[in-house]
C-alpha cells in the first residue's frame, strides 16, 4: 500500500481509505485522524464510523492519543475512553487504523482491550482514495 489507511466503514464493513496525501505519516497520526471521523467528501462516499464523539476540545481530546511499540510486533494505542466498552467494528476500526501488521492492544481511562490483528476483523473492501467510490 502506497500511504496510510484510516479504516471508516461502509455498508457495515470495515472499509480503508488511504490518507497519504493528507500527511499522515505514523500510527498516532492515522488513529487520530480516524477519531476526526469521515470527512465531508467522505461521507458523500456512505463512509461513517462506529467510534463514539470525542467530548470537550477537539485538540485536547487527540493531545491523548498515542499509538507506539510496546514489545516486538506489538502496538499500544491509547485513547480519550474506554476501549472496553466499544463496538466490534469501532475496534476494528481502530486496530487495522493503527497497524495492518501489529498485534494491537487498546488502552484507555485504566481499561485494555486484548490485543489483536486486523486480520482478525472483516475488511471487504479494497484500499481507496477518497473520490473513488
Amino acid at each position: 500500500m502506497a500511504g496510510t489507511a484510516v479504516y471508516f466503514l461502509r455498508d457495515g464493513a470495515l472499509h480503508p481509505i488511504e490518507r497519504s496525501a493528507a500527511g499522515i505519516t505514523s500510527p498516532t497520526e492515522a488513529v487520530r485522524a480516524l477519531l476526526t471521523g469521515p470527512s465531508p467528501e467522505d461521507r458523500k462516499q456512505g463512509l461513517t464510523s462506529a467510534l463514539p464523539l470525542l467530548t470537550g476540545s477537539l485538540e485536547t481530546a487527540l493531545a491523548k492519543v498515542t499509538a507506539a511499540p510496546n514489545a516486538p510486533g506489538r502496538l499500544r494505542v491509547t485513547l480519550p475512553y474506554d476501549p472496553t466498552t466499544l463496538t466490534p467494528l469501532a475496534l476494528g476500526q481502530l486496530t487495522c487504523t493503527a497497524s495492518a501488521a501489529a498485534l494491537v492492544e487498546l488502552t484507555g481511562t485504566g481499561h485494555t482491550t486484548p490485543a489483536t490483528h486486523c486480520s482478525d476483523y472483516a475488511v471487504r473492501h479494497p484500499v481507496s482514495s477518497p473520490e473513488s467510490p
